[in-house]
């Protein structure tokens, strides 16, 4: 009997989970007993209040890690959520009186730390540990920070969920039967257990915010070139100022407090990519004003379903109350800039010969997401055939026109030349200058917008919904503009229900995109999940928007709607 698959992938994927399984019994058994009312008190401890209390001894950073662990610990067992551990590793490089001393940092899979794996979700790069640390490692380590666990990631990152061969499948703290995002699903997953006080992450088109707004958590997608990045390993290379690295929190203090401290070590000074821009606070009070706030309600492909268009009216209606300006944003189509980051990024359709790109690594055998076979397999259809299938969509849509948009986008995939992609990249900085001037115009501080059409995506969703629905967050990805997740509220089964004529009224003028999206809700079952909205300035204005962030969070404290989330 023959077999057509790699006969070193299973292998690789036993050993993997082996390593792993034995990792996490071993301080399983240390670390079994349930938290004291002490280690309550270090769990709640602020970013800031960890490293004052480690810096003056008060604290120390063994017993940080000794609380950290117990929660990793549940963590994994709930969700599956780690790729790997190194509390002896982060005492080492532990070193006090610094920014980040005693902070427990959490690295996702493709993060490179010297003697670890970075895997990608791929078997071929398990069990061969890398020789160098990334720039930002180097620079926690040098801060003090505690590099405790890195967090599962799914098969060649772009999925809407974590799942893979190697790692199997992370799950939502708050439902196992949806998805905790991705691809720093692992990561979400972890802070919402306060396993972390921080992930570094990284955002190709919403691998930051899926896993932020899923889980309930914060983080916020930085401009190309102010995080360093460099190390940070991606199935799609060469994307210069699309993809970044950046940082997640369960808590927007901390969120903000880690990126001022990482600023505050030069980053420019680890790494060569970074652009020396020390921190600029922004504070509205003194500068006499308050912000305006413009809307993207629907971008003109795929609408948000009831839920997620009740947490953006929730935004915009609590700022409102509390006197802010916020109005409907004239944006530039964004579908727009989807016909032109599509295609940039897919530009070698999946297949790059140099063994860099997101199908050269996968060994045969070894299970991908649907939602990437897909998207290649287009972009590999000769023009032709891919223009008539875009064609037909457009013939035979009824109501005629429904699927204009949708086969639009279809047509636009596909490999690239050199020039033809030089074109898209001309194509790209005219966008983004329409884009400038339109928020000059209007006088937009902020744009807010839903983070993605759906809730957290159900097992199995990530191929029916497709990578197209990622429209909301990708576009800030082609912009490079600062982007973040503030959690707003819950899916009420109630108030979240579809409407009783939806089937007659709503589906029939959904595009084929959309009803993708769309097939995939149901307020009941995803009763309790969280949501929230995104949150989005102009380059460079990481500060500004972390500032956005923290006036709607306030707002909706004073408002008396409070994003609680739940205790794990």
């Amino acid at each position: 009997m023959f077999s057509f698959s790699d006969p070193d992938h299973a292998p690789a994927c036993e050993q993997k989970r082996r390593i792993i399984a034995d990792k996490v019994a071993l301080y399983a058994k240390v670390h079994t007993k349930l938290l004291t009312d002490e280690d309550d008190e270090i769990l709640k401890f602020s970013l800031a209040e960890l490293v004052r209390e480690c810096s003056c001894e008060s604290l120390s950073p063994s017993a940080v890690l000794d609380v950290y662990a117990k929660q990793c610990v549940a963590a994994h067992a709930a969700t599956n959520c780690l790729a790997d551990l190194m509390f002896d590793q982060a005492l080492k490089h532990y070193k006090p009186e610094r920014p980040l001393s005693g902070v427990p940092i959490s690295l996702k899979d493709c993060i490179d730390i010297a003697g670890y794996d970075t895997t990608l979700g791929y078997s071929s790069r398990a069990n061969r540990p890398v020789t160098t640390s990334a720039p930002i490692v180097r620079l926690l380590q040098d801060a003090g920070a505690l590099l405790h666990v890195k967090t599962t990631v799914p098969t060649g990152l772009l999925s809407f969920e974590t799942s893979s061969d190697l790692f199997g499948l992370t799950t939502n703290p708050y439902n196992p039967k949806f998805s905790p995002g991705a691809s720093t699903g692992g990561g979400g997953a972890l802070l919402a257990y306060r396993g972390s006080k921080i992930e570094i992450a990284s955002d190709l088109g919403g691998s930051v915010r899926f896993p932020a707004v899923y889980c309930g958590v914060y983080g916020m997608k930085a401009t190309s070139g102010r995080f360093p990045s460099t190390g940070c390993g991606t199935s799609v290379p060469g994307l210069e100022g699309i993809q970044t690295t950046s940082p997640m929190a369960n808590n927007l203090d901390d969120l903000i407090e880690f990126w001022e401290r990482v600023v505050s070590m030069k980053p420019w000074e680890y790494d060569q990519t970074c652009v020396p821009i020390p921190w600029r606070s922004v504070d509205f009070v003194l500068a006499g004003r308050k912000p305006r706030w413009g809307v993207i309600w629907n971008d003109g492909l795929i609408r948000p379903t009831p839920a997620c268009l009740r947490a953006l009216k929730c935004a915009v209606d609590t700022l409102r109350e509390q006197g802010y300006e916020v109005f409907d944003f004239d944006a530039p189509s964004p579908v727009e800039g989807l016909k032109i980051g599509f295609p940039l990024a897919f530009a070698d359709g999946g297949q790059c010969k140099f063994g860099v790109s997101l199908l050269a690594p996968l060994r045969r055998g070894e299970v991908i997401n649907p939602a990437i076979s897909l998207l290649v397999n287009t972009c590999c259809l000769p023009s032709i055939v891919r223009n008539a299938v875009a064609s037909y969509i457009r013939w035979f849509s009824r109501p005629a026109g429904r699927n204009d948009v949708f086969a639009d986008l279809l047509a636009c995939l596909g490999r690239s030349t050199a020039s033809e992609e030089r074109a898209l990249i001309v194509r790209r900085d005219e966008y983004r200058d329409k884009w400038r001037e339109a928020m000059r115009a209007q006088g937009i501080d902020f744009v807010m917008s839903v983070p993605h059409a759906l809730p957290p995506m159900p097992k199995d969703g990530t191929g029916v919904a497709t990578l197209v629905s990622a429209n909301y967050a990708f576009l800030y990805n082609i912009l490079d503009y600062p982007a973040g997740v503030v959690p707003v509220t819950f899916v009420d089964s109630t108030l979240d229900a579809l409407p009783e004529d939806h089937n007659t009224n709503t589906w029939p003028t959904l595009n084929d995109a959309e009803r993708a999206v769309w097939s995939l809700y149901d307020a009941t079952a995803m009763d309790g999940l969280p949501l929230g909205v995104q949150i989005a300035g102009g380059r460079f204005e990481e500060e500004k928007v972390l500032e956005g962030m923290k006036l709607l969070d306030t707002a909706l404290r004073d408002a008396s709607r409070p994003f609680v989330p739940k205790e794990f």
